[in-house]
């Protein structure tokens, strides 16, 4: 932790505790005289000023023993305790002072320890119970303040203490007579590195770093850059607008010449130089910490800083166009400059760097503008359509504006993200388009339907489907196989301790054991896509993707209201327990006008749906609920003992049947080599939705997942433990202002519910 050399400087650490100690003092008289609207403007004023970074960091100064409830080490200094003792008192300060105001919007706190582990219950006075309580205007600030209960509690993995949020890097960055926190309007020149722990719906967890360039918002914040510290730079892209700008700068073999302006912290340069054979990237930046940064903290390889220029950005491209290096020199540009706080900066939004940019772009038809706009998305578009007009002669321009596919619905203010894209040729953004691009003659289609159509859909219900001896033959076999797998084995997958996966499929058990129903459910399926949908016909064979076997007991969950099935054509849900042996556990799915329909399903019922249509499970309140689930797509019957993701004729090395199938539906296939054209990206785009959004076209796209292999890693990153030099450590306090199991295989099936019994 970057304060850890404060332990041998009394004269910083006595600072920072005054500077703490004092802001403590000027909240606590507001409160103490019932002004508190003031002290909320006080300590909205300060975090907008970046404390909350440096009251972590100073907490975090010492080092704590996870086996004695996280107290101090002995071996640490009086002056590193004293820190991080007022650090914490003025956290639990800043939270209190917000759980007031809550209070008067409405909203209490409630024990629910047994229930939520984690952060605080909030219980409405209409009733309502949340972890994220929320009244009308409530700013960032504050959100951030009732987050703090969750940054101060340290946790312990793999022996070693964790933190929500460690800070990692932090300067401050402001000038030494900047006191008066409550003029404070913008927020300051800070730049912190903090790692972020999160984790999915599986309750995996990651660490994910990121460079925060002006003050923290909080664990949701955006970062310039951000990658999982478990991997090596520029392996994988975690962002949303970094896999954008990779996967739409470049579109075919020729176009290797980029210029990025903006490093980051350098995983998007890294993630093109990697996945790119040949390419060649220039790179501007503006801040030499920003670069130091990106080496010290993210690995950066220094060979490549032979190609960044330390330069503003608005001066890099005067002297190349002043230069004559006008047209052919970039088949890609990308400006991603944003602040954290998503701000564009101002002294580059004007014609001249925007023409100078567009003149920079190579003659190639498909030579590609990106800029990623943050929150001025309508006059950067306006910028770069002139700009195209000005220089390419474009009728009406062609800037596209670009935003993410959420998995929630946009405000119609909200542009936080938007990148502005424009070519030298009219660009129609279309996923088959790309694939042909960037795959050519190895591009995969699945056949499924988009994202967006999905939703339209309706679920088909086909009443009593199963028999009762059809339900206790599947059991049987259930149990059986979790009798042969052992306790350790993929086939059975823990998402929870109150959900649990046997793949039916692994070791061809599901064709084996049940061929008449295997035959009866396939048949079924057939006719339901014939009657409604046709996306069988859409591909030139369909088969059974998994099979499986699931159980769900108390608290058990899908909680993901848009959560989908990628890449499969119909899902197929068959109850297997008794009605009544359950309370809750409704499968739920979106409809069009975002409410969320459940839907009647007893045992024996088999529910089919379109794949990419939203589902969920509400929480089981009481007993246990099985079901099996089948998923049909393009590709093979897998029989390896997971949820495959290689689909047509991608190649699974877990399936034993994978040459089989390959011979029978694929037998010219052939391993792509080094000399091949294609783009392998880890990623493909998935679907591009138009909408309306205050008169203007903006295209939605959704990138997925697929089954390119990733460039291995060198070696995964290791937490840097370097300390800032002292001058970071007085800068630190800026934003303060001056102030004077070994089972068998029975206690197995029990354990799991595989019996015969509901």
């Amino acid at each position: 932790m970057f304060l850890k050399t404060i332990n041998g400087d009394k004269d910083i650490s006595k600072r920072l505790c005054s500077q703490a100690t004092n802001l403590r003092t000027r909240l606590q008289q507001h409160i103490d005289n019932d002004e508190l609207s003031s002290a909320i403007k006080i300590a909205e004023a300060s975090i907008t000023n970046d404390c909350i970074v440096a009251l972590l960091a100073m907490m975090q100064s010492v080092d704590r023993d996870p086996n004695n409830d996280f107290r101090p080490i002995s071996t640490s200094s009086d002056a590193s305790l004293e820190m991080a003792d007022v650090a914490l008192l003025t956290l639990s300060d800043l939270y209190t002072m917000a759980e007031m105001h809550l209070k008067l919007q409405g909203w209490h706190p409630v024990d629910q320890s047994d229930k939520v582990s984690g952060g605080i219950v909030y219980e409405h006075d209409n009733g309502e119970i949340s972890e994220e309580p929320n009244y009308e205007k409530m700013s960032w600030q504050m959100k951030l303040m009732l987050s703090i209960p969750v940054l101060i509690e340290p946790g312990c993995v793999d022996g070693e203490v964790v933190w929500a949020a460690t800070v990692v890097h932090y300067e401050h960055g402001a000038q030494e007579n900047q006191s008066d926190l409550e003029c404070s309007e913008l927020s300051p020149n800070c730049i912190s590195v903090i790692d972020v722990l999160k984790s999915d719906e599986d309750g995996k967890s990651s660490r994910l770093r990121g460079t925060y360039n002006g003050c923290w918002r909080g664990l949701y914040a955006d970062a310039l850059g951000e990658m999982d510290t478990s991997h090596s730079i520029g392996q994988r892209l975690e962002s949303w607008t970094e896999t954008t700008l990779a996967g739409l700068s470049v579109a075919n073999e020729e176009s290797t010449r980029i210029l990025m302006i903006g490093l980051g912290c350098g995983q998007l340069v890294s993630f093109l130089q990697n996945h790119v054979a040949g390419v060649e990237l220039q790179v501007v930046e503006a801040s030499q910490s920003i670069v130091d940064i990106a080496v010290k903290y993210y690995q950066f390889p220094t060979c490549a800083l032979e190609n960044v220029h330390i330069i503003d950005p608005i001066e890099y491209v005067k002297r190349q166009c002043s230069q004559g290096q006008v047209g052919g020199e970039y088949d890609t540009i990308i400006v991603n400059v944003c602040s954290s706080d998503d701000v564009f900066p101002n002294h580059l939004l004007n014609d001249q760097f925007f023409n100078g940019l567009v003149s920079m772009l190579s003659n190639h038809p498909t030579a590609t503008l990106l800029v990623n706009s943050g929150v001025s998305a309508d006059v950067v578009s306006t910028l770069v359509d002139e700009a195209c007009k000005h220089i390419h002669g474009h009728r009406s321009g062609h800037a596209l504006l670009l935003r993410e596919y959420l998995l929630r619905d946009h405000s119609t203010s909200d542009d936080e993200g938007v990148i502005v894209a424009a070519r030298r040729r009219e660009w129609s953004l279309t996923v088959e388009d790309w694939q042909r691009e960037h795959y050519g003659d190895n591009a995969q289609f699945s056949g499924a339907m988009d994202v967006t159509n999905a939703q339209r859909t309706q679920v088909v219900r086909l009443e009593k489907f199963l028999s009762l001896e059809d339900i206790e033959t599947i059991r049987s076999v259930a149990k059986a196989k979790l009798a042969s797998i052992e306790p350790a084995s993929s086939a059975l997958e823990k998402h929870t301790n109150s959900w649990k996966v046997l793949y039916l499929q692994s070791d061809d058990t599901f064709q084996q054991k049940l061929p008449a129903l295997r035959q009866r459910i396939l048949e079924a399926v057939r006719q339901v896509d014939k009657d409604n949908w046709h996306l069988f016909d859409n591909v030139d064979h369909v088969n059974i993707r998994v099979v499986e076997y699931h159980q769900m007991d108390e608290y058990g969950e899908l909680a993901d209201p848009r959560h989908y099935d990628l890449n499969s054509l119909l899902t197929m849900d068959m109850m297997l327990s008794e009605d009544g042996a359950f309370e809750g556990g409704d499968l739920q799915t979106e409809e069009v006008d975002g409410t969320l329909k459940k839907h009647e399903f007893k045992q024996g019922d088999a529910l089919i749906f379109v794949s990419h249509k939203y589902h969920c499970v509400n929480r089981v309140r009481s007993g246990r609920r099985n079901v099996m689930v089948l998923e049909f797509w393009y590709g093979p019957e897998r029989l390896c003992s997971h949820r495959c993701e290689k689909f047509g004729s991608e190649i699974c090395m877990r399936d034993p049947g994978q040459d089989m199938y390959t011979q029978q539906f694929h037998p010219n296939l052939k391993q792509r080599d080094d000399s091949s054209t294609s783009i392998l990206f880890p990623f493909r785009l998935g679907s591009v939705s138009a909408c309306k959004a205050d008169s203007r076209e903006i295209l939605e796209l959704l990138w997925e997942p697929c089954g390119n292999t990733e460039v291995e890693p060198n070696k995964p990153l290791v937490a840097a433990k370097e300390q800032v030099d002292d001058k970071a450590l007085s800068d630190a306090f800026a934003c303060f202002g001056d102030s004077d199991s070994d089972s068998d295989d029975d206690s197995l099936a029990e354990e799991y519910g595989m019996t015969t019994q509901s």
